[in-house]
């Protein structure tokens, strides 16, 4: 019995330590901001490379505070920490480094093809190139 009880104590024990999720990491991001949705908590920038994470792109994100976005502008620039956990990532410290140019919104290069138009010839790459 006393093996038992030993048995399904270290099965329990290992069981739960496979339950517990990474901690989070933390990376610095600078970047511009193209929209905002503070109602759904939501932000789309223009981030530079992070390093050790992800090259340089367009992406939206959840914010840990709505209340850190609600005046922020197209065009405005600003850092925050990017915060990602168990494959999730969201901004958190939010802080405006300068007012964006109103005369002048960031706009993407995306084109979307008309429905005849044929589509450009392209690769996909991974983060591994």
């Amino acid at each position: 019995m006393k093996r038992f009880v030993l048995f399904a104590s270290f099965a329990i024990a290992c069981l739960t330590a496979g339950c517990h999720s990474a901690p989070a990491k933390h990376y610095p991001l600078q970047a511009e901001v193209i929209s905002v949705d503070a109602s759904r908590g939501l932000i789309v920038v223009k981030h530079g490379e992070i390093p050790g994470l992800m090259p340089a792109m367009t992406m939206q994100y959840s914010v840990a505070d709505p209340k850190q976005i609600e005046k922020l502008q197209p065009g405005d620039k600003i850092t925050a920490v990017l915060v990602v956990n168990d494959s999730k990532g969201q901004l958190e410290k939010i802080i405006l480094v300068s007012k964006g140019d109103r005369k002048s919104s960031p706009g993407t290069s995306q084109h979307i093809p008309d429905k005849d138009e044929a589509a450009p010839d392209f690769a996909f790459v991974n983060r591994n190139g």
